[in-house]
Parts: structure tokens; sequence; C-alpha cells
């Protein structure tokens, strides 16, 4: 089984995604063809296969639907660390994911797609994420090197990713938290005030503050009292 194989077999199962995603989005939210068209593809792609269905009224708890199980995860569940970035970045006009290679905690590697769903006036709604376990394959090429299902061929925007399949809203706001911190490059105990601000300022323009809790761990993260943090806060939001 060749690399090329791999990769239309999931081109033709992305187009075929796309094309049914944008026509309910045409037509505003259907949940009930949604929740049809998860179990098509889950029926279709077997176990290995998940789709899950948010609707971005509540992020805390946007998992209104779930078919397969790959990230464990339930209805109630938040918005993943990145669809939260996403959407804060770009607002109504967050560009859709496609075929993202995606790390679990537990080493699980995927191949993921996020479409994200808007009404009729292009107010965004929600999104139609699908996660495909590609563990087995990737076993298999190490003993068929010529098999690869992040060929390189694939759109180069989609590069390795970590998404947190979080249970609780708290969790994915510590994982917002701490891609920020890793991004930066350098451990906070390491940081000076301005740096530390320079964070504090990043996150906030992301909304990140707007949640309950976020100050209080932002505090742990920085080996700092919350008072510190709230001053960092007023002197960023100041300037």
């Amino acid at each position: 089984m060749s690399n090329n194989f791999y990769f239309y077999f999931y081109k033709i199962f992305v187009d075929m995604l796309i094309f049914c995603v944008y026509g309910i989005v045409m037509q505003s939210i259907n949940l009930g063809f949604l929740k049809r068209l998860a179990k098509g593809l889950v029926s279709v792609f077997g176990q290995r296969c998940e789709v899950v269905i948010h609707d971005f009224t509540d992020i805390t708890q946007a998992v209104i639907h779930v078919e397969g199980d790959v990230t464990h995860r339930s209805i109630g569940a938040p918005i993943t660390d990145l669809v939260f970035r996403l959407v804060n970045e770009f607002g109504d006009d967050v560009p859709d994911k496609v075929g993202y290679k995606n790390t679990t905690d537990d080493g699980r590697v995927l191949k993921s797609s996020t479409f994200f769903v808007r009404d009729d006036n292009g107010k965004l709604e929600g999104c139609f994420c699908i996660n495909f376990d590609a563990t087995d394959f990737l076993f298999l090429a190490t003993a068929f090197k010529d098999f690869n299902p992040f060929d390189n061929n694939t759109n180069g925007e989609n590069g390795d990713l970590k998404e947190r399949y979080a249970k609780s809203f708290p969790e994915t706001m510590e994982s917002v938290i701490d891609n920020a911190v890793s991004q930066s490059g350098k451990m906070p105990i390491m940081m000076d005030r301005k740096e530390k601000k320079q964070l504090i300022q990043k996150l906030d323009k992301g909304g990140v503050f707007d949640i309950k809790g976020a100050v209080n761990y932002m505090a742990r993260v920085l080996g700092a009292s919350k008072y510190t943090i709230y001053n960092y806060l007023k002197e960023v939001r100041e300037t």
C-alpha cells in the first residue's frame, strides 16, 4: 500500500465532508443532518474514527454530540485549546483546519479536521470535528517504509499539533496558558518582569483572563501571587 493511496483516500473523504458541511452552512445549522452525517462517517471508517459536534452557545460545555470514541470525550465537554485559540484569533472569519496531525496525551497519533459552522449571516455557531486514529498505520509504516499517512505532499500548513481534549473548561484554559508559555521559549522562572507582562498581555488579548480561575492558574505558573497578576493586568490594559 503506497503513500499516494492513503493520501487520495483521505482527500476523497475530506472533499466529501467539505461538500456536505458547506451545504449545511448555506442553509444554517441542521443539527439532525449533522448527527446523521457523523454516524455515517463513523460507520464507514470504523472504530478509529470519531466525530464531535460543538455548539458555541456555551464554550465551557460545547460538545453536544459525539459519534465514535477516539478522544474519550462526552456531551458537555468544553471546546479544545486549539479551537479556543483559533476562534479568539479570527472570530467569525476563523478558517477551517483540514487534515492536521495531532498527538493525544496518551501518545496516539490522530489525523484531524475541524470545520466551523456559521448561520446565514456568517456568525459562528459551532464546529464539526473529525478525529482519525492513525497510530496503527504509523506502526505499519515502520515495516513498509513507502507507506506514510502524513505524506510530504499534503498541505504544509497542517503541521504537528498538540490539541488537548479536556473534560472540563478549566483544563482547556490551562492548556491555552501552557501553550503560550511554551511558545515564549523561556521558562517562567527565568522571565523578567517585562517578559511576564508581555505574556500576560498576549493572553489577555485572547480573552483568557475573562475565564474564572485563569488568574489563579497564571499565578501558579509564574510563581507569583494573584495580586501580582492583577497588577500586571492593570498595567497592560492601561498601555
